[in-house]
Order: C-alpha cells, then structure tokens, then sequence
C-alpha cells in the first residue's frame, strides 16, 4: 500500500488554463505554446495541474501551469488560489498508470477519517499533481508523480472540522494547536477539563442533528468515532 508523507503548504497562485479533464494533453500544449512566448515569473519550476471533481463547471475540470512568483502579473493566463492546508503527498509511478494510486489514497482517507477529512475549494473537490525533478516523459519504472491531497484536520477532542485557521484553538505559548478547535482549547487548557467522553458526545448532538435521521443514530456513530481521538483514545 502506497503511504503517505503529510506536509503543510502556504496559500499559493497558479496561473495557466482551465481546461477538459478528458483533453488534458491539449490544455497542456496550449499552456505551453502561451508561456513560451508570455513567460510569467515562477515560484518553482514544477508544473501543477489541478483536478477537480464534483465539478459542475463544463470544461473547468482541470488547472494546468505553474505557481506564480510572490509580487508576479499572471499576464493573460488564468489564475487559481489554492488555500494554505495540509497535504497527504502520495508518490505514483507513472508506469503503472495515473489511477493506480487511487485505492490507496481512498483506504487512507478512511483509515485516518478521525483525523483528517478531505478539504474542498469552492464546494468542489481537487487533488494537485505535482510534476517534480521526479517525473520522467513517458512510462520509466523511475518515474514519479506527486499526487497532493488536500486535507483539513479534525478536532481531537469533539471532532469539528477545523477548515479554516481561526477554528483552531491555542497551545499555552499562544500558537495554533494542530490538534484541537477554539472552542475545546485556549493557550493549552481545555475549556472544560474534567468533561467525560460521554459528556462531549451528548454536547454535541445538537450541533450535528442535520446530518442524523435521529439522536440516537448520531449518538452511536459518536461512540464508535470519538474513542478514535486523541484526548479521549489515552
């Protein structure tokens, strides 16, 4: 099974084309073909192309180019913000086929569901292939694309999707808690210490009934996930 390494990324400006996920070769050629006689200023010298799914943009399913140079004009190209996030870097062979890693990306989602969830841009899914030093033209056994999966982390101790970076709660220095939400955790100390699980499950039903046919059906998922987070698995 393909692992991954887990890396944090600044918010970062693509500038290129949109395109047809089903046409990506020709996106690419007429990227090329503008940024040969348009160059922009890049950041690096890896070419990014952004997928996107539940997508309901016709011919807006891909984002090929490159990050663009703090300070940089994109020119005539079509730009893309991707937020600041936490990635799960795969490493794909290429020989094997873009999708063989696919699987695998899905198992590890599931199996790290109580920590991390699958982060969207605009209510739509993306995954960013990164095109390194790594990747080879054509299919060597060497040949390597980087496949970055965006995430967001979970709340250890209640399980909020923690999306953004105000909705992360403060160690004691003052700095951004990577582990649990504003309202479990301020400058290291949780808001109520001496809360059982069972207290933290009944807390917050009421925050997730939309998403339950009934608090009973909410309350069993509860307790089959939370055990799974850090506050409460030591």
């Amino acid at each position: 099974m393909i692992k991954p390494t887990i890396e944090t990324a600044s918010a970062m400006i693509l500038a290129g084309y949109y395109g047809d996920g089903s046409r990506t070769a020709e996106v690419w050629e007429h990227f090329d073909e503008k940024f040969k006689t348009q160059p922009f200023i890049r950041a690096h010298e890896d070419g990014c192309e952004v997928r996107f799914y539940n997508n309901e943009e016709p011919g807006k399913d891909i984002f090929v180019g490159f990050a663009l140079a703090e300070g940089a004009d994109a020119g005539e190209f079509d730009t893309l913000t991707l937020p600041a996030a936490w990635y799960a870097v795969f490493d794909v062979f290429v020989a094997q086929g873009y999708d063989s890693g696919n699987a695998d990306m899905d198992k590890w989602l599931a199996d790290n569901a109580h920590e991390y969830g699958a982060l969207e841009l605009d209510g739509k899914g993306f995954i960013v292939e990164c095109y390194t030093e790594r990747f080879k033209d054509g299919n060597q056994p060497d040949s390597i694309v980087e496949m970055w999966v965006p995430l967001y982390r979970v709340c250890q101790s209640c399980a909020m999707p923690m999306t953004k970076g105000e909705d992360y709660g403060t160690k004691a220095d003052g700095t951004p808690s990577a582990d649990y939400c504003h309202y479990c955790m301020t400058s290291g100390a949780f808001g109520n210490p001496g809360e059982t699980l069972e207290e933290m499950i009944e807390s917050c039903i009421p925050f997730c009934r939309a998403h339950y046919a009934d608090d009973d059906a909410a309350r069993a998922d509860m307790q089959t996930r939370y055990p799974k987070l850090k506050r409460w698995a030591n």
